[in-house]
This record gives structure tokens, C-alpha cells and sequence, in this order.
């Protein structure tokens, strides 16, 4: 037996791992207690990577498909010639921009992927380049700029007095606080951090909240209103911060007066106590920070709830102050320049591609992901023929028979998977992916990542790289992700260049030599140009360290400096007043037809659209969570199978007790439903929320993303089958 260290990728925390090796079989993997930071940590995810890696289902080789929709092996260098072939005719017949990319979950462990899809689309002339971040949480991005960003960062969670999170679950999600959640959480509790958690379910972090808000699912803009404006009443502003960072206080002030403890309450179903409880920790607090789970965004209005928790923070200060820790410090990315100051707000939309689709257009979360079905299927001029996927969509985009349409309409599907499903189903060629233990990874990924999401990254200058732990199984022929855009840009005659994200410069841009494919290490070697700390010296240290010549702090105010944030950006203002304006149960659509609101949650055991081996999950599915009460107003036990049904669909589901749910309240996970190649067992495989989803469904004027939480619904008891 051999035991090695590593990384899991199968989320965002990217915890450090022991993997036992007897031979090429992978026999266990548990947590790093020599990596820094996590104290051993992994979950159930982590542990699951033996079942992941030993997935009989496996591709081993590339699959075409042919017009009769069977499958056959494909060698690389064939995939290539033939994918760079009808590219090639597409792009002459129709232009560059009926070429597409979209970046998933699926990417995680696939470092330079990312980067060399941007690169080969920026070759081709195509600005038609989307994410899954455009139906996560684009809203975080946008806020940022209608809002402006601080130039020192967040507070170090070190000097906390307070955390505000807002439809998140760090434990299971890891987002916020990813480096062991649960034990982060109770470090901060008992080091005297008041937390307080807007959430309908009372998850695994709320039980250390000091204030648990419960209120009804959609209604966090409410809720983050009612907080402004008891600040404002109970002269709860920092002043001093106010006056010289800020702009527009008088205008939020008036335009959250409506927004009383009665109202809130009454609104949002809560106790004024708990509000006012709320607002007295958030005035008291000195520093501290606040966070917004993909909850928030799912139920609508992630935006507008996003820039009032950017707002509450500048209305008492929280932010990094001069001389104070940087709190996600820079090591494999270039250092930054961080300063005690404003960053003024800018465009978040208005200077991109717009699309024949409903309108929607490039904002600066990403081309519109809510407008793909759409152009994949469209008349228009900028209809999308070639698209070539790295992520889920049969699983993560709402409407699930528009995606299976759209995606079948395409001339050139082209799909990087471990195995064949859900999406990956419907392409032409399925290239054959190495997993996890087959790449190598780097911390600076993350690094990147952290800059658009603040629920990542690290709080100290911790860095790691990992090379392979494992070669390809023997007969395989399989392709890193990046080596694919590469080798067909080969073909094509294209000069690529490799676009290098993050410091104050922005982006760099670093030629290729296109007579020579790279090899993935020196892949990583562009990426980490310019870092902090040289790559060569972060390869030293095997379990990852803590770089104290990265630490960073906060430096003073430059004397030219006139920036300010905007506390009353005319837009989110206005989505505001409709909120104060609107019947709020009117709009949320429950009522007699669909009493029940479902609401969106994650599970340890996997992530909402990754692979799913037998034996991960002990039950198959993904239970339809519910209130004891409510269950027994439906005369229902656990296990019990039902009809779930909104406005756009219905599938089955299967109730389990969940007795701090709200009442009226169901949850259940995405990412489940219908395997290819077999007969659907919705006990086995699991419900796809999907179903119930449309794209129409209250979107966003501007990124589109629907409501894809706090969904109208109803459950029809299915009859006993005598």
C-alpha cells in the first residue's frame, strides 16, 4: 500500500487529501492532516473519489456518434481532424459567432481548460463564450460594479464581531467558508462572533446563528431592507466611513422607509424582535462581513439582495482598514495593490453582444446562459450551430425538454465527460476526459475564482500544486480539456494565446509556440506568471503551505483619491420600490392551485450535476424534504411517493421529515433525474427539479436567470397500488 497526498475537486474547497493507493487502485482517500488549514477535513465528496475513479461506466476512448444515433470509438487524432473539419465549414457558411462555449462545474478539475476554450474562441473571432455563473449567482458580480468594490478587500474573518449570510450553508455548500465549515464556524462562535443567518431552513450554520431569521423563501430583499432601515432609525451609520467613501446615503435612506419592522415582518413572516435583534448585532459590531448563498439568488432578486448586503456593509464600515490583514492574500497570482480606499462603481451591462433572444445581453457576469436554448434554435443571424460544452446543462438548466430540443438542433455538439450522461447524451462526440487524480492542480485557480466570488479563496497565503497522482488507465486514449482547443486550433491555422487573469493589470495575454503542443505542467507555468510566490517554490512543500512572504496589508488611501460608493444605484433603487410596491404573495404564485414553495438545497454526498457512481448516494434519489406537520396534513410518512407539480411540469418525488423546515416550505437538490442507456427509476436515479422550471419564470432583465428557487408548487398524494 502506498499512500500519496493530493486534492479533491469535486467543489470549490479543494481540501487536501491522502489517497491509498495498492497499485493503480485507489483504496481510500481521507483528509491531509499535514496540509495547513483544514485539520484534516473532507467530506463525504472526498471520500467518494475511489468509487468516482473506479467508475465501470468510465469512457476510456472518444465516442462519435452517427446519423442513426449509435456510438463508436473514436481515436484523438481522428476527434481532431474531424471536429476542426466541420468547424471549419460552420464558421465559413455562418460566421464566428454561430460558434459557442459554455464552462461548468465540470471544469474543476481540469485547470487550463477554462482558459484555452477563451483562448481558441478569441482566435476564431467569437465573443460567444457562457458559464454556469450566469445561472448561479450572477448577482454578486453585477452588485459589485453598480455598488463599486473596496479596494483593501473584506475583513479578515479574524476580526469579526459579526457574519451576516443570507441563503447559504457553508457545512454542506463550503462556499464562504471552505476550508472546514463546520469547525470554522464553531471557531468563530466561541470566539465571540455573532453570526446571523436569513434562511427558511434552519441548515447545519444557522444552529450557530445568534439571530436565525426564517423568514418566507424569496423574501431576502425584504428582509436585507427592513436591516437598512433600522440601521438608519437606530443611528446605527458609521459615519466617518459614510462621509468619506460614499455616496447617495439620503436617497437609500428614503427609499427603504417603507420598509418598517411591520411591514418586513408582516411580509416575511417574522418575529420584530428577531429583526430588531438582528440590527442591534449588525449596529453594535465593529467589523465584520457578509455573505450570500446560491439561495439568494435562485429565488429572484439575487441581484437587488446582493448590493443591500454590499450596502449594509458600507453603511457600518465593513471593510478592511489601513494597516489591517489582507484577508485573501495573493500567492500564485500577482501580487495586488491594495489599498484603504473606494473603487468607483462601472458598468455592469450596456457594452456587449445583445442576442435576438428575448433581448439579453452580455453583462459582466458572462454571456446570458438563460439565452442559449434560444439561440440554438433561432432564425435570427446569431444563431448557434457549434457548441462546444464543458458542464451539465441536461441537469443545471431549467426546462429540461427546451434543452434537449435545443441541444439536438445543433450541427456540432462537442462534450468533455467521464462517462456518457445526461448531456453528453446528445453529442456528437464525446471526448474522453481524464479525472481528477489524473491532472495535476494548483491553488491559483482558486485565487482567480475568489476575485469574482467572495465565497472563496483562501483568508492566508496558502498555496499548494499537486502533479498527476495516477497515469491514464493502460489502453486508453484520453485528453486533458485544454488539449482539445489546442489541437483543433493547430488545425485550423489559428495562433492562439493563453489569457492570463488576475493583479492590477487585469489580463495579460502570453503567445503560444503553435508548433509545439505543451505539456500540462508547463500549461501550469503559464498560468502562474508573475505570481507572488515562483511556482518552483510552491512545488517544494508537498502537503501545500502558508507563504508568509505573500501575506499582504492593507495600505493608506492615496490623496488623489475621489471614488466613492454608490449607495443608491437608480436601477436596484427601482427594482427596490416594485418590491415595496407589489402584492408580494401574488407574485410568488402560491395559493390554492400550489400552496407549497419549493427551495432549492445541496447535499454532502455530491454536487448538483456531478457523476453519480452507484453506492454514492445510500438512497438514489433526492428526497422531497418536508415539514412534519405538513406531512400529516397530507396524511404522508417518510418514503412515501408523490406528485410534485408547478406551473411548467411535474415529476415524482419521495417525502422525507425535515422538522425544521418552515411550514409551507419543501426542499429538494438539483442534479438528479433520468440516466441514458436506461429505463427511468425515479427511486433510483431521483427527480429532476428542471422539469418544474422555466426560463420565462420571472427572469432578470439582464442576465436572465430565472426562478429556479422558491418555486410554486403542489404535491398530489399517489394512490396506493392495491
Amino acid at each position: 500500500m502506498d499512500k500519496r497526498p493530493h486534492v479533491c475537486r469535486n467543489c470549490g474547497s479543494i481540501c487536501p487529501i491522502m489517497v491509498t493507493l495498492d497499485g493503480e487502485r485507489v483504496v481510500k482517500v481521507e483528509g491531509d492532516f499535514d496540509a495547513p488549514l483544514y485539520r484534516g477535513y473532507t467530506c463525504p465528496k472526498g471520500r467518494a473519489i475511489p468509487t468516482e475513479h473506479h467508475n465501470p461506466r468510465r469512457l476510456l476512448h472518444s465516442l462519435k456518434r452517427l446519423p442513426d444515433g449509435s456510438r463508436i470509438p473514436i481515436s484523438s487524432e481522428q476527434l481532431v481532424e474531424e471536429i476542426a473539419e466541420r468547424l471549419e465549414r460552420i464558421i465559413d457558411a455562418h460566421g464566428p459567432q454561430s460558434v459557442a462555449a459554455y464552462l461548468g462545474n465540470g471544469v474543476a478539475s481540469q485547470p487550463a481548460a477554462g482558459g484555452m476554450m477563451i483562448s481558441m474562441l478569441a482566435a476564431i473571432g467569437s465573443r460567444m463564450m457562457f458559464s454556469s455563473g450566469t445561472i448561479d449567482q450572477p448577482g454578486l458580480v453585477i452588485a459589485n460594479a453598480l455598488h463599486g468594490h473596496w479596494q483593501g478587500g473584506r475583513v479578515h474573518p479574524d476580526q469579526w464581531d459579526t457574519y451576516l449570510m443570507v441563503g447559504g450553508n457553508p457545512v454542506v455548500s463550503k462556499q464562504h467558508l471552505p476550508q472546514n465549515p463546520a469547525w470554522s464556524l464553531k471557531m468563530l462562535e466561541e470566539g465571540g462572533t455573532q453570526m446571523i443567518v436569513i434562511d427558511p431552513r434552519y441548515t447545519e450554520t444557522a444552529r450557530r446563528a445568534a439571530v436565525h431569521l426564517q423568514a418566507i423563501p424569496g423574501e431576502d430583499p425584504t428582509v436585507l431592507a427592513g436591516l437598512i432601515h433600522l440601521i438608519f432609525e437606530m443611528r446605527g451609520v458609521n459615519e466617518d466611513f459614510l462621509n468619506e467613501n460614499t455616496q447617495g446615503a439620503a436617497t437609500l435612506r428614503e427609499a427603504v422607509s417603507g420598509f418598517t419592522p411591520d411591514y418586513v415582518c408582516a411580509r416575511a413572516g417574522l418575529e420584530q424582535e428577531q429583526l430588531i435583534a438582528a440590527a442591534r448585532i449588525l449596529i453594535a459590531a465593529d467589523r465584520g462581513d457578509s455573505a450570500l448563498g446560491v439561495g439568494a439568488s435562485m429565488a429572484t432578486r439575487g441581484t437587488l439582495s446582493s448590493y443591500l448586503a454590499l450596502c449594509i456593509q458600507s453603511l457600518r464600515g465593513f471593510w478592511a482598514r489601513e494597516g489591517e490583514q489582507i484577508s485573501r492574500p495573493k500567492v500564485l497570482t500577482p501580487r495586488r495593490d491594495w489599498r484603504a480606499q473606494p473603487g468607483a462603481p462601472f458598468p455592469a451591462w450596456g457594452f456587449g453582444l445583445q442576442t435576438s433572444v428575448r433581448g439579453l445581453q452580455q453583462t459582466l457576469a458572462g454571456m446570458p446562459c438563460a439565452a442559449l436554448p434560444g439561440l440554438m434554435t433561432t432564425d435570427a443571424p446569431d444563431r448557434i450551430r457549434a457548441f462546444f460544452n464543458h458542464g451539465g446543462a441536461y441537469y443545471s438548466w431549467p426546462d429540461t425538454e427546451n434543452t434537449v430540443k435545443a441541444l439536438s438542433e445543433l450541427d456540432l455538439h462537442v462534450m468533455h465527460d467521464v462517462e456518457i450522461a445526461g448531456t453528453s447524451q446528445y453529442a456528437d462526440y464525446i471526448i474522453a476526459t481524464y479525472d481528477q487524480l489524473e491532472t495535476p492542480a494548483i491553488s491559483g485557480l482558486n485565487e482567480n475564482v475568489g476575485d469574482i466570488h467572495p465565497g472563496y479563496d483562501w483568508h492566508e497565503p496558502y498555496a499548494f500544486y499537486r502533479p498527476a497522482l495516477l497515469d491514464p488507465p493502460e489502453g486508453s486514449d484520453l485528453m486533458e480539456g485544454w488539449q482539445l482547443y489546442f489541437r483543433v486550433a493547430q488545425k485550423l491555422g489559428l495562433d492562439l494565446s493563453f489569457i492570463q487573469y488576475g493583479g492590477d493589470g487585469g489580463q495579460a495575454t502570453i503567445p503560444f509556440d503553435m508548433a509545439r503542443e505543451p505539456n500540462s505542467d508547463e500549461m501550469i507555468e503559464m498560468m502562474c506568471q508573475g505570481s507572488a510566490v515562483p511556482l518552483d517554490q510552491i512545488k517544494q512543500h508537498p502537503h501545500g503551505a502558508i507563504f508568509e512572504e505573500a501575506r499582504d496589508w492593507v495600505k493608506p488611501r492615496e490623496a488623489n483619491c475621489a471614488a466613492r460608493l454608490q449607495l443608491a444605484d437608480p436601477v436596484m433603487l427601482e427594482q427596490l420600490a416594485e418590491v415595496r410596491g407589489e402584492d408580494s404573495r401574488a407574485r410568488t404564485k402560491v395559493g390554492d392551485d400550489y400552496p407549497f414553495q419549493l427551495v432549492c438545497r445541496r447535499i454532502q454526498e455530491t454536487t448538483n450535476s456531478g457523476i453519480k457512481p452507484e453506492g454514492i448516494l445510500k438512497s438514489g434519489y433526492n428526497p422531497l424534504w418536508m415539514n412534519p406537520l405538513d406531512m400529516d396534513r397530507l396524511e404522508l410518512n417518510d418514503g412515501d411517493e408523490v406528485e410534485l407539480s408547478s406551473r411548467y411540469g411535474a415529476i415524482p418525488a419521495f417525502v422525507e421529515h425535515e422538522e425544521t423546515l418552515r411550514e409551507g416550505v419543501v426542499a429538494m437538490t438539483h442534479g438528479f433525474g433520468a440516466k441514458p442507456s436506461s429505463d427511468y427509476d425515479p427511486r433510483r436515479d431521483g427527480s429532476n427539479i428542471n422539469l418544474l422550471l422555466s426560463w420565462d419564470d420571472d427572469p432578470d432583465p439582464y442576465h436572465g436567470m430565472p426562478r429556479m428557487s422558491a418555486v410554486a408548487v403542489a404535491i398530489k398524494v399517489k394512490a396506493a397500488v392495491s
